[in-house]
């Protein structure tokens, strides 16, 4: 626990409170803000301390030279310092106080920064309650101006004002809203739903790369906290964001081509059915599937891109590359025939072992599984590296071969001993090569 039952006596770590002792006797307070003491009400502290007050950087920077903390300036604009401590290694993200001004449109952005000396304005510029607790690190008590204590005693999602202006002034405040209900397992205020629904398509003004790390946390957010770690969460995030109508505006490339209000008309039904039941390893392939099916279209490489591409999550290449294999794979096993399972089991043999685990979430590939044993038990050579050659015997024996061609023979290697295991020594195999290509 970090608080005993009367909230009187938060524990912090012994570096914080040395580094509000310094505060403290340059005259300045010190103050601990947000999800550490959301979290600490909740019983457990699983988040990184954040800390803020109306002390300047070079104020900062004055008072610390010569103490046992370090002063690093991240953003001069915000006046977001990281501070150090060089005995414990501990370090903490300050903030200064501040208002912000935002034009219209939700785009994240403040216009105008002005730095102030009011607690009470820096907490109103915050969007939930819940995130706009402080705790006064001195006289070690709360502050609490918005009864965010009693919202997150009651499991409750509220903005600090009005949610009208707390959605227009940063539009991405209701990605963060969904995120930090399912990682929290929090239920959302009515009113602030409401709002947040009618003001969603001001996540078209928000930058890609910033959807991607919120919808990346929603489908995973029962892993955020150990002492929470409820497998439904994920699936509440869906269902959230299905309500609020907010996938046009996050996949962009597929709401330009069939809309976004026919998005939202198509994933109104129950449609991520396995993904409550799929395990972290396969839950990024189930979600791909499962919305692309829900959206009722093809799942083939350019769909799959075009979610986890740079108009979708923004994943990296490589693992683009391994959900189009596995996703195309998972497709094309509904229905395979008998006779086909080998060359299937060659076609993906890189990656057979997860396709095989990705079927099971899906209770399919039983056929397939049994095929891949009796194959493995007959030495049937699955993928280019089972065959008795590789490169370099090619290159001793067939110097003439162009090296752009080796993928084409190894594929037909494979396929030759996928029925006739038998094959594949390295005489026959290089007595194959020579009747084709010499």
């Amino acid at each position: 626990m970090c608080y005993n039952e009367n909230m009187k006596n938060i524990e912090i770590p012994k570096s914080l409170q040395e580094l509000s002792d310094i505060f403290e006797q340059n005259g300045k307070k010190l103050y601990i803000v947000g999800g550490f003491i959301r979290n600490a009400i909740l019983g457990f502290c699983e988040t990184d301390i954040d800390i803020c007050g109306d002390s300047t950087y070079e104020e900062i920077k004055e008072f610390l030279k010569n103490s046992i903390f370090s002063v690093k300036l991240i953003n001069e604009k915000l006046c977001t310092i990281h501070i150090k401590s060089k005995v414990s290694e501990e370090e903490f993200e300050y903030s200064a106080f501040r208002e912000e001004e935002y034009e219209s449109g939700g785009n994240h952005t403040p216009t105008k920064i002005k730095f102030i000396k009011d607690i009470k304005k820096d907490a109103m510029r915050r969007d939930f309650t819940c995130n706009s607790i402080y705790y006064d690190l001195q006289e070690k008590k709360i502050v609490d101006f918005f009864d965010g204590q009693r919202d997150v005693l009651e499991h409750k999602i509220k903005t600090v004002n009005n949610p009208q202006k707390t959605f227009d002034d940063d539009g991405l405040r209701i990605l963060r809203m969904v995120r930090l209900a399912c990682e929290l397992d929090f239920n959302i205020d009515e009113e602030t739903f409401l709002v947040a629904k009618e003001k969603v398509s001001w996540l078209k003004d928000i930058s890609q790369e910033r959807f991607n790390k919120e919808i990346i946390s929603i489908l995973f957010s029962d892993f955020k906290y150990d002492s929470i770690k409820n497998p439904n969460c994920p699936r509440k995030g869906i269902n959230l964001l299905c309500e609020l109508g907010a996938f046009g505006y996050i996949f962009r490339e597929i709401g330009f081509e069939i809309g976004v209000d026919e998005i939202n008309k198509r994933l109104k039904e129950n449609w991520a059915i396995v993904f409550k039941v799929a395990p972290s390893t396969h839950r990024l392939s189930v979600f791909v599937f499962e919305l692309l099916k829900g959206l009722k279209l093809e799942i083939n490489k350019s769909n799959i891109e075009k979610v986890l591409g740079k108009n979708g999550l923004m994943v990296n290449k490589q693992e683009i590359m391994v959900q189009q294999e596995l996703l195309c794979a998972l497709n094309e096993s509904f229905g395979i025939l008998n006779q086909d399972i080998p060359p299937y089991v060659q076609k993906y043999g890189e990656n057979i072992t997860r396709v095989l685990d990705l079927l099971r979430v899906f209770g399919e590939g039983d056929n397939i599984r049994s095929v891949y044993k009796i194959m493995k038990e007959d030495k049937v050579p699955i993928k280019i590296s089972d065959l008795a050659i590789n490169g370099d015997d090619i290159i001793k024996n067939f110097p003439s071969i162009e090296k752009r061609k080796y993928s084409t023979i190894f594929t037909a290697l494979l396929k030759e001993c996928c029925f006739l295991p038998e094959m594949n020594t390295k005489d026959n195999l290089l007595k194959w090569i020579r009747s084709k290509f010499i």
